[in-house]
């Protein structure tokens, strides 16, 4: 069977959750449920699911964010990087599974946010992930969230700062088991910040990489996402145009070959 199989996994895990008592034991469950339904395109589920486990630990989940709040969120948070981040803070391993869980729920909200809420939520989301983990340590969930940070930060001025940010988030790969994570993890840093950086064929090659490793891991979404930005890396490089479409029919044969959705659309 297709590992793709979502709508039979999320009959599964809904069941599993209705069964455990307590909540701190439905975590896992729910994070697996709002990462389907994020790949099944449906963000509202998603999202209102995220929203449900946050409000459930605590936390606070505001109706909208102002443009002017967002940015002022992004420059503290850059601050209270500069501020934290030492050999210390590495050392430091985050403690529970219900902060190591509670990241990626805030990770997953903000993806859906782009879509059904706006972007300063987007950016709410990413930015009290980092701050979580800057509080607490690290995890396997930390590389990510920087990451994704670095996204959310628009001002040229810290463009180096950026990826000082995204190299440093590369280097925990050594520390934690992030195999899963590849697609995603490669496609936020070659693709969005080492570009400007980094030699082009270096990332045109990784993001290749990511491309291949989301298919045989049945993270088609994000291996698409690397196939579009490894033809961009491409063509800006200057790579022969003739060898660049042979590129795109084979991100499509392999496409089809795993039956993606998102190459039908």
């Amino acid at each position: 069977k297709s590992c793709c199989q979502y709508d039979e996994a999320e009959q599964i895990l809904r069941g599993i959750s209705g069964r455990t008592r307590c909540f701190e034991d439905k975590l896992p469950s729910y994070l697996l449920l709002s990462q389907i339904l994020r790949a099944q395109g449906n963000v509202d589920d998603a999202y209102n699911t995220c929203s449900f486990v946050l409000l459930q630990l605590g936390e606070t989940i505001p109706e909208s964010v102002a443009p002017e709040a967002s940015k002022a969120m992004v420059e503290d948070t850059l601050k209270m990087y500069e501020e934290v981040y030492d050999d210390d803070w590495l050392e430091r391993k985050m403690e529970g599974n219900t902060l190591r869980t509670l990241i990626k729920i805030y990770n997953v909200m903000a993806f859906a946010s782009y879509f059904c809420k706006s972007y300063s939520m987007l950016v709410y989301f990413t930015c009290k992930a980092v701050q979580l983990s800057l509080r607490n340590g690290v995890c396997e969930h930390t590389p990510l969230s920087f990451l994704q940070f670095t996204g959310v930060v628009t001002n040229d001025d810290d463009a180096v700062l950026c990826y000082r940010i995204a190299k440093n988030a590369m280097s925990l790969q050594e520390r934690f088991d992030m195999a899963a994570q590849i697609p995603e993890l490669y496609f936020q840093f070659y693709g969005r910040v080492a570009w400007r950086f980094e030699p082009l064929q270096v990332c045109a090659d990784n993001l290749r990489r990511g491309f291949e490793t989301g298919l045989s891991s049945g993270n088609n979404e994000m291996g698409l996402q690397c196939a579009f930005h490894a033809i961009k890396t491409a063509i800006v490089s200057g790579a022969n145009l003739k060898s660049t479409l042979k590129e795109i029919d084979y991100y499509l044969h392999l496409l089809k070959t795993y039956k993606s959705a998102e190459v039908k659309n």
